[in-house]
């Protein structure tokens, strides 16, 4: 819901870790990692794998894996296309996430799935989701540990705006074709030292590649990730989603 308008606009992401080993795909190989346990703000924490979400399949797969009791099949959250319908994992804890469901598949297709970081009473960003991806991405990692994963610059939108500091391309990097979104945002103090021109030169509603030197400077941090099914989507499939998405919005 939320994510297909993403797709439609855009269509044609460990701090120390330790203990079991496990394998993280690139584009040419596979790297093995130690990503058993995340040390976050307050504690050590068992990774949970975003993709895991994904496999489940349908509201069913979910209820086995995780609990009935530890799922909210109907809510909602804002974003900055409006209020949408989601399904909540955790709800309201550290390791709550938001399912979307592919549309005209509601509770039988996961289309997507997103883990957003929360705030605390500083409005500082919380390091202390659970979730990881398979391929490296966790909330609080840097910029530049993301352009490390990939092996490559990438192109993000400009912060401080509803569809701010988004990935638009990974440029053909690692990341590249691994069915990941990843969004950046600046919790860093006094424009993270950047003058207000130079601030204003990676803001707002436009388009760079992560080399800028003014967006490599603040190296801003992931504060939201996700992982998705792919599916073809032709004109006509892309209006009716729209239409779609236009009636699931909830009136404010």
């Amino acid at each position: 819901m939320k994510k297909t308008i993403y797709y439609l606009m855009f269509l044609g992401l460990i701090t120390s870790c330790s203990q079991t080993k496990t394998t993280i795909e690139t584009k040419d190989t596979l790297i093995e990692v130690k990503i058993d346990t995340i040390a976050t703000d307050s504690s050590t924490s068992k990774v949970m794998y975003l993709e895991d979400v994904l496999e489940c399949v349908d509201l069913q797969g979910l209820e086995k894996k995780y609990g009935a009791k530890n799922i909210v099949k109907k809510d909602s959250i804002e974003t900055g296309e409006g209020t949408f319908e989601t399904t909540k994992l955790f709800r309201n804890t550290d390791k709550e996430v938001n399912i979307y469901w592919q549309d005209g598949y509601e509770y039988k297709r996961i289309q997507d799935v997103v883990v957003k970081g929360k705030l605390d009473e500083n409005a500082k960003l919380k390091k202390t989701s659970p979730w990881v991806s398979k391929k490296g991405l966790r909330i609080g990692m840097k910029m530049s540990e993301v352009v490390a994963l990939n092996g490559k610059t990438f192109t993000i939108t400009g912060i401080g705006w509803d569809l701010g500091g988004n990935v638009v391309s990974w440029e053909g990097g690692k990341l590249a074709n691994k069915n990941v979104n990843v969004r950046f945002n600046d919790y860093s103090d006094n424009m993270g030292g950047l003058t207000e021109k130079e601030y204003d030169s990676i803001s707002g509603d436009r388009e760079f590649d992560t080399k800028h030197p003014a967006i490599q400077k603040l190296n801003p941090t992931v504060d939201e990730f996700s992982v998705y099914k792919i599916f073809e989507i032709t004109p006509e499939l892309g209006q009716k989603m729209t239409k779609e998405v236009e009636k699931k919005q909830i009136k404010r």
